[in-house]
């Protein structure tokens, strides 16, 4: 054989296994990605308006909740899952505002990642932790909302009036 056609025959070979692997290579680092996951919205949040990372599970032994026929009191839920809990704050970040919360802050000390938004005369604070389990790794993420009561100040007293 022309030494040509080696050097084609070899190339072709090299073509084919690329084509073939690649493929492969791209799935298996793409499937589990907790970033992706995060972004997934439950299709039933227990509360409308609190949307909630895909897969995540209402931890009911640890949660709380009231309402009266016309408005909630206060909501105190616990949700555990398997995404990145930085996803989950990137998460929340994107999601709330679609939900018609403002976000007043955002912060992260010693790993606990805290969020605060308000909506009308309700605040919801977010608590995002890793588990205790070191043999499965989970998030939580604590549903805060209650309602503030906002006022006036009281007027002032002038002197000399």
């Amino acid at each position: 054989m022309d030494g040509r056609w080696d050097a084609a025959l070899i190339s072709g070979r090299w073509v084919w296994w690329i084509a073939w692997a690649v493929p492969i290579v791209v799935a298996g680092c793409s499937s589990g990605d907790p970033a992706r996951e995060a972004r997934l919205i439950a299709a039933r949040p227990f509360e409308p308006d609190i949307p909630i990372p895909g897969g995540f599970v209402l931890v009911d032994s640890a949660s709380e909740d009231r309402s009266t026929g016309v408005s909630r009191l206060y909501v105190r839920h616990l949700y555990s899952g398997s995404a990145d809990k930085h996803a989950v704050r990137g998460f929340y970040r994107e999601q709330m505002p679609l939900a018609r919360w403002s976000r007043v802050s955002d912060g992260n000390v010693k790993g606990e990642i805290t969020m605060r938004f308000e909506k009308g005369a309700e605040s919801c604070t977010l608590v995002i932790t890793d588990s205790d389990d070191r043999f499965r790794r989970k998030t939580h993420v604590q549903v805060i909302v209650a309602r503030e009561e906002r006022g006036q100040a009281p007027p002032t007293l002038r002197s000399g009036t």
